[in-house]
């Protein structure tokens, strides 16, 4: 019977993906100031957060220190709608195919600082912030690819042992996932004004990831019928009753004896606790132009070629599952794809609007999500901000992000949905030198269908997601 062999390296590729999802894909986190969350493209920005956004544009600003201080909040959901028919048979599943899983994040702090110091025709700068991951995605009740592994028990039990009489119509099982991710990248660098209207930079980005890992499938029962071994369709643990089965077909039939041996080992506790830690260093380019009522810019971040290495806790590293994929001393990539981004704006008066375009070069890239994408992704951005006074400023604005994916690839801690991104806030000159920027961003996500067959049945999940961020920052002037 190959039904084992099926079980555990569908297992094995899940647990795979959970890990490795969370530490990368094809979204690149630019959203680094509360600047970003009240206007949104922030391709031309002569203000602190230029240092990320526009950093040739820092040597068009004022000569002087400038400084940039932001915390942002996020809450997100991502929820999983999965109907498969093994199911129904779930003990505590009320006979239904269809199970919701839903993970939910709350990162309270994502720091991000800019520095710079521009004097006449040249300018140094270095930042700080996240570019991927900063919190804790917790799944509760497990993720449905996990608990269709284990569904089909029932029904492998009931073809394996219909011989001998013996049947199975229930499972149970306890299990949840928590992953922590954060990927800090540390940018230095300088600009230097060509002409009074365009200028040049150039940075070095320091990618520093970790992440954490903690999973458990445990208490997996069955519900076995069989007469002559006095089981009477009472819920008891798999694994001691492939064991006992083991053993009392020993003699008999080797062969079964061996598969419920195969069954005893797959059906035990799996305790997941893995840490991942990579760094990497990539180069930053970058031209602006400032004329007049114009603005506009050219960035082109070079992909970040980091490797994970995986650190194993014992527990994990003497599960026979688990050890075959995170076994001490290995590594996974998990590179952050190029961005190309251009932006241009102009002032209406009191009024600056920008239009701005992203474009993430995603094949390029070898990561978690390499199995899933067809083409690269396309990000579309507009932001208008109205100085309505000497100390007050408001704005908005919007983003489009189209993704080019196989949907049909998808798992369920390894998706991504197109989205719309609307920003708004405001910003309080408390001084020419100080100013506060608050911010507030909701994502709203398109629902993504995707179908498979696992086991020998076919499924359907449903992906969702939903996201909020709020952010504070204060933008400084020290010195000429």
């Amino acid at each position: 019977m190959k039904i084992f062999y099926k079980m555990t390296m569908a297992l094995a590729a899940t647990m795979m993906i959970a890990t490795s999802a969370f530490a990368g894909g094809p979204m690149t986190n630019t959203n680094q100031s509360a600047s970003f969350l009240r206007s949104i493209a922030r391709g031309t920005s002569l203000d602190p957060d230029a240092v990320y956004n526009n950093p040739a544009g820092v040597v068009f600003m004022e000569n002087g220190f400038h400084i940039g201080l932001n915390d942002q909040m996020a809450a997100q959901t991502r929820t999983i709608s999965s109907t498969y028919g093994a199911f129904a048979m779930g003990a505590e599943n009320r006979g239904m195919a269809t199970k919701e899983f839903k993970g939910e994040v709350f990162s309270p702090v994502i720091p991000s600082v800019h520095l710079a110091w521009k004097h006449n025709r040249w300018a140094i700068m270095a930042g700080l912030g996240v570019n991927g991951g900063g919190g804790s995605l917790e799944f509760d009740e497990g993720l449905g690819s996990f608990e269709r592994q284990f569904s089909v028990l029932p029904g492998a039990i009931s073809q394996l042992g219909a011989a001998m009489g013996l049947s199975a119509s229930a499972y149970d099982m306890d299990m949840e996932l928590t992953g922590k991710s954060m990927t800090l990248a540390f940018n230095v660098g300088a600009a230097f004004r060509i002409t009074d209207w365009l200028s040049i930079a150039a940075q070095v980005r320091v990618g520093v990831t970790n992440n954490s890992y903690v999973g458990e499938i445990e208490d997996i029962e069955i519900n076995p019928t069989m007469a002559a071994m006095g089981l009477n369709g009472q819920m008891m643990n798999a694994s001691q009753f492939f064991t006992a089965a083991g053993q009392a077909l020993g003699a008999i039939n080797p062969a079964l004896a061996g598969e419920a041996a195969k069954y005893a080992a797959l059906t035990a506790d799996h305790i997941l606790d893995v840490k991942q830690k990579g760094t990497s260093v990539s180069p930053v380019l970058a031209l602006a132009f400032h004329k007049g009522k114009w603005d506009a810019s050219i960035k082109y971040e070079f992909k970040m070629g980091t490797e994970l290495d995986i650190e194993s806790a014992p527990v994990s590293a003497k599960d026979p599952v688990i050890n075959s994929i995170f076994a001490d001393g290995t590594t996974v990539k998990a590179e952050t794809p190029a961005l190309l981004s251009a932006a241009v704006s102009r002032h209406f008066g009191p009024v600056k609007v920008t239009a701005e375009w992203h474009h993430y070069f995603d094949k390029d890239a070898e990561n978690s999500f390499s199995n899933v994408i067809e083409g690269n992704t396309n990000e579309a951005l507009l932001g208008a901000e109205w100085t309505i006074s000497d100390k007050w400023l408001v704005s908005a604005g919007v983003q489009r992000t189209a993704l080019n994916m196989i949907e049909n690839n998808y798992s369920d801690m390894n998706f991504s949905c197109p989205s719309w991104s609307v920003g708004f806030g405001a910003a309080y000159s408390f001084s020419e030198r100080v100013r506060l920027n608050l911010g507030i961003m909701p994502t709203f996500y398109e629902d993504v269908t995707a179908r498979g067959v696992a086991s020998g049945l076919d499924f359907t999940d449903v992906y969702s997601r939903t996201s909020w961020a709020w952010g504070v920052g204060l933008d400084l002037k020290l010195g000429k």
